[in-house]
């Protein structure tokens, strides 16, 4: 039997083709870089002054936060929050960290709005904190209450002004030093409520969760 030449060299060429499908795979999609893993910023109980224990510690999804959030890009969140009583069985002392991931060119926005918002407490006399604060476009406040319970009278009819037409709302009120800063594009904010807030604490946790950022 005559074999042609060129059958032979069609035999082999796809010999070769079903070779190297055999051996030639698809090369895997690189993924893309990720960011820092929220859950490890996380300021831990090694990180807090003596007699805070964690109270919540979790991830938050996009339900979480509100509308204006969303739209300036809003990637990611955690909380973390600590809880210590006072001495005497008083009122507690609350530390809670809150961490979200935003682009880079929306942060000095959300510092802006953030600041502005966490001040609008009509009751509680505000100063800037001036030192200690760290990161990009960092700011801070201590939020002191006039009374540590405020007692409002208001009004059951409008129309008919005197004590004897006037209902009495009871406020507790708590102080409140608060640190704000971000890193790239990692935003936070730290504050501690109640009769413990302190500036010189809340400056220093700010600088401990700053240095968790890579």
């Amino acid at each position: 039997m005559v074999v042609s030449r060129s059958l032979i060299l069609v035999s082999l060429l796809c010999s070769l083709l079903l070779a190297a499908g055999c051996t030639h795979s698809t090369p895997s999609p690189v993924p893309p870089a990720a960011g820092p893993v929220l859950a490890d910023l996380a300021l831990t109980p090694a990180d807090l002054p003596p007699g805070f224990t964690l109270a919540e510690s979790r991830a938050k999804n996009s339900s979480d936060v509100g509308t204006l959030a969303r739209q300036l890009g809003w990637q990611g969140g955690y909380v973390v929050r600590y809880s210590g009583t006072s001495p005497d069985g008083g009122r507690q002392t609350a530390i809670v960290q809150s961490i979200a991931v935003y682009p880079a060119g929306t942060v000095p926005d959300i510092v802006t709005i953030v600041d502005k918002q966490d001040q609008s407490d009509t009751d509680l006399n505000y100063t800037e904190i001036r030192s200690g604060v760290p990161g990009d476009h960092g700011t801070g406040f201590y939020g002191r209450a006039s009374a540590p319970v405020l007692v409002k009278a208001t009004n059951v009819n409008p129309l008919v002004p005197g004590p004897e037409n006037q209902d009495v709302e009871t406020l507790a009120k708590d102080n409140i030093a608060e640190v704000i800063f971000s890193r790239g594009t990692t935003f936070e904010v730290i504050s501690i409520t109640g009769p413990g807030a302190d500036v010189a604490t809340v400056t220093a946790l700010a600088q401990k969760a700053y240095a968790k950022i890579p």
